[in-house]
């Protein structure tokens, strides 16, 4: 067993006691539930309101896990000085980074599995059908936020868990609404601004490739090569803040 391995495990076992993954996961199976009382609410169809709010709230469930536990895990590394007891082994400081990535991606992983159980019994107990699409939804998903713990890490590796957290949430926002700036249209208005929104824009990842919700909910197509090329797009993503964390570890003095 290698290096990234035992850390992964060792990473893994320490976050399946931390009682904020707890709450999280309470809160996201409670506010599933609760997504019924909605769906009775609305006049839209039950099956189709619980879905939208399932599916956002594994979202959302997913993100605070990132943050919290992602951000915290490497900045308690540092803060309590155990940090000291594992760079000082044969183990290069890479190894560590992809070591602890893969524990987190690992628990976010076995919370979705988790969450989707809960959430495709409600939809049945509905009276609804498990729809393929709807896992290519929750793919999509898992896949953003594992860019989101790529760059929790990031933001871990250059700064405090405080600042880490707010950068995090801060990059999550920005994701999402990258897509909705018409960056051309200020390039034209305020030539200096609209070329920092530009290059911000090309820069971070437009997370909003990975939100096919309302889509899947409303049986709407989704075309097979459009899944693959959001997942490649995410991987290459993950692999740049991934590098980019392991150079800024790499020169940092702790």
């Amino acid at each position: 067993m290698n290096a990234i391995t035992l850390i992964a495990a060792n990473t893994f076992k320490e976050t399946i006691r931390n009682k904020v993954l707890y709450n999280v996961l309470f809160f996201a199976i409670g506010f599933i539930f609760l997504s019924v009382s909605f769906g009775e609410w609305s006049v839209f169809a039950r099956v189709q309101v619980m879905q939208d709010f399932g599916l956002a709230t594994m979202s959302i469930a997913g993100l605070l896990l990132a943050i919290f536990i992602g951000v915290g895990m490497l900045g308690k590394e540092i803060s309590s000085k155990t940090i000291y007891q594992v760079i000082t082994n044969p183990i290069e400081r890479y190894q560590f980074i992809l070591g602890k990535y893969a524990g987190l991606l690992l628990t976010l992983f076995i919370n979705f599995v988790l969450l989707t159980a809960v959430f495709f019994l409600t939809v049945l107990n509905l009276g609804g059908r498990i729809q393929f699409e709807i896992l290519s939804a929750i793919l999509l998903i898992w896949v953003e936020l594992a860019v989101i713990v790529s760059v929790a890490i990031l933001f871990s590796t250059l700064t405090t868990p405080t600042l880490a957290s707010i950068f995090t949430l801060g990059f999550y926002i920005a994701g999402h609404y990258n897509d909705l700036v018409d960056v051309e249209i200020l390039v034209s208005q305020y030539p200096f601004w609209g070329y920092i929104l530009k290059t911000i824009y090309f820069a971070l990842p437009n997370l909003e490739h990975f939100n096919i919700r309302s889509l899947v909910i409303y049986e709407l197509n989704v075309p097979a090569a459009f899944i693959v090329n959001a997942c490649l797009y995410g991987c290459l993503y993950v692999v740049l803040f991934l590098t980019i964390a392991c150079l800024s570890f790499e020169s940092r003095d702790v």
